[in-house]
């Protein structure tokens, strides 16, 4: 193969069981910036623990099946169980160098809550949320730790969430127990957020003139996004006198924001036109989110990048991403601590929208994500992929 830009272009073999969503994202974005040549092979995003427990076997035996030649690196999700993926391939892949991308992971991924949960954990002396997890999928992320040749997470929220709750397992299982052993991966671990593509999420100017403050939802309704919680804030606001309008582009169906008024709503349920989302995240004033899990958040992210300004719980990774010392310059915006703050700083905002359609204030939220824009993304994992072909571990 022919070096580019002096280095040499390796074979980069991405094995992905989660083929969607941000996985698939992540992937074609990278494939399309990176100085290697980047294959991905993929299973479609059903039956996530299924996909956990068999996805290494099954692409594996894919690989065998078409007599897939030797990639110089291998490229992995959270999502494949390593130590059983490499106990399948053949036994020349056995030295491959192995790079683990940790999109989330399952010792800290929130467990969906029903009703008498609380109850039950106390009468049975749960003492943390790793009594309600399954072990198993968590063991599955650290195994696959130490296998990997080098780890990478998208956030340093992230790499210390995780790191915290391995800790918690690890010290409550019985010895035998790879504490030492995972603490030095970890220790060698990187962040790489996943890359935002800017010219897929140009620069928007907001609402056409006249239009009240528009609030962009771009999460899911799942448990994990907390919609019920933005659903209320909203009714709220609006028995409060709030002029608003209401943008929800969530995967799934629109009817999980059928409460929201019909004459208040210009979008419910996600837009598969790819343009037509960016173009419609760009005429938002500002952007909320309830989300109770966010390792990264990249639909927050994007929405900074076409002009939102944030409206964010303080909390996971969303310090990081705007920056925790102060909310100067978010205009009643920024982070807030209650469900209440939420409430009282959308009915603030939409009393004094003006500021969050100026064109600087606007270009002033995009800076804020710049720096994860897809080549600089695509570079840094580049150049750890070079590192690990030229300095392999095994």
């Amino acid at each position: 193969m022919e070096p580019v830009h002096g280095d040499k272009r390796l074979d980069v073999l991405a094995l992905e069981p989660w083929l969607g969503g941000s996985h698939l994202q992540f992937l074609e974005q990278f494939a399309a910036h990176s100085r290697h040549g980047v294959e991905t092979i993929g299973l479609a995003p059903r039956h996530w623990k299924w996909r956990m427990k068999a996805g290494a076997w099954e692409l594996a035996r894919r690989l065998k099946r078409e007599a897939r030649p030797r990639p110089d690196v291998l490229l992995v999700s959270d999502f494949v169980d390593l130590p059983a993926l490499f106990g399948e391939l053949p036994a020349d892949w056995a030295a491959l160098p192995a790079l683990l991308y940790f999109h989330e992971n399952q010792l800290t991924y929130p467990v969906r809550s029903f009703p008498g949960d609380d109850e039950r954990r106390k009468s049975e002396g749960a003492a943390s949320s790793l009594a309600r997890a399954d072990h198993h999928f968590g063991m599955t992320n650290i195994l696959s730790c130490l296998r990997a040749e080098r780890v990478v997470f998208n956030s340093h929220f992230h790499l210390q969430d995780f790191r915290a709750a391995a800790r918690e397992l690890l010290g409550i299982l019985p010895r035998p127990r790879p504490r030492v052993e995972l603490e030095d991966a970890l220790a060698a671990a990187r962040v790489i957020a996943p890359g935002i593509d800017l010219t897929e999420v140009p620069l928007g100017a907001g609402p056409a003139e006249g239009r009240p403050l528009r609030v962009l939802f771009p999460h899911r309704p799942e448990h994990d996004k907390r919609p019920h919680v933005f659903l209320a804030a909203a009714a709220e606001a609006l028995a409060r006198g709030a002029q608003l309008e209401f943008v929800c582009l969530g995967e799934g169906t629109g009817q999980a924001f059928a409460t929201l008024p019909a004459e208040n709503c210009v979008q419910r349920g996600r837009l598969a036109c790819r343009t037509e989302y960016a173009r419609l995240v760009g005429s938002c004033d500002v952007v909320v989110s309830t989300a109770r899990h966010e390792f990264f958040g990249l639909a927050v992210a994007e929405a900074l990048a076409a002009g939102c300004t944030p409206l964010l719980p303080r909390r996971q990774n969303y310090p990081d991403l705007i920056g925790s010392a102060t909310n100067d310059g978010f205009h009643h915006c920024g982070l807030y601590e209650t469900d209440g703050q939420l409430t009282s700083a959308l009915v603030a905002a939409a009393g004094e929208f003006e500021p969050y359609r100026v064109p600087q204030h606007r270009a002033a939220m995009r800076a804020l994500v710049e720096e994860h824009r897809v080549q600089t993304v695509a570079a840094a994992l580049d150049g750890l992929i070079a590192d690990m072909a030229a300095s392999p571990k095994r």
